[in-house]
């Protein structure tokens, strides 16, 4: 049996793949009204629903958007995300650096 070297969550970035602190990712979730299929950025990390994350990189947000990797990670059929949306999502992605 492996030993565990930080008890920290650890989650997975959907642009890279890569596996990270939750600390240092950004998760992003559906927004709330179910009739509009947005993504929003869940700053306080306490918006309901299934989240996906990313890092704070706008290289991986391009990447999770060319790899359509939203959709999925969010379990909802069909999300897009609209070039205009991804770049106020890179910019709120990039502002919350704490």
């Amino acid at each position: 049996m492996a030993l565990r070297t930080s008890t920290a969550p650890v989650r997975t970035c959907i642009g890279c793949r890569r596996r990270d602190l939750a600390s240092s990712l950004v998760r992003v979730v559906r927004s709330v009204p179910e009739s509009t299929q947005t993504v929003v950025v869940d700053t306080t990390g306490t918006l309901p629903g299934r989240g996906a994350w990313l890092h704070r990189d706008s290289d991986c947000v391009s990447a999770a958007v060319r790899r359509k990797a939203f959709g999925p990670a969010l379990r909802v059929r069909g999300l897009t995300v609209i070039p205009k949306d991804l770049a106020d999502l890179i910019d709120e992605i990039t502002e919350t650096i704490p």
